[in-house]
């Protein structure tokens, strides 16, 4: 299967059948990462402040979802298993420290 070919598929539940037949390298190459913040890529996995752009502050974890079209999520604690997806674009992004051993920044 070509990458033309995945995204060609009609809908959402045909390209959840491929996914599950795909090999890990093709799933790599389908995937989309439109919804990744560019200021938060290589922070997965560390404690982070942000100021978004109407000037609200906040931390939090950085986390990643899965599948073919993941986004950044904020993970408010180390026991967290999922949260809100982050931001597209933030004011300012201040790393705190790894809270996850073991992710790379």
């Amino acid at each position: 299967m070509t990458n033309e070919e995945f995204w060609g598929l009609p809908d959402s539940t045909a390209r959840c059948e491929a996914w599950k037949t795909i090999t890990e390298s093709q799933r790599r190459e389908f995937r989309n990462l439109d919804l990744l913040s560019p200021q938060l890529l290589g922070m997965e996995g560390w404690r982070v402040e942000v100021e978004t752009t109407y000037g609200e502050k906040r931390r939090f974890i950085v986390g990643r979802s899965t599948g073919w079209v993941p986004c950044h999520i904020e993970l408010y604690n180390r026991r967290s298993h999922g949260g809100p997806s982050a931001e597209k674009s933030y004011k300012s992004v201040k790393p705190l420290y790894r809270a996850n051993k073991g992710e790379s920044r």
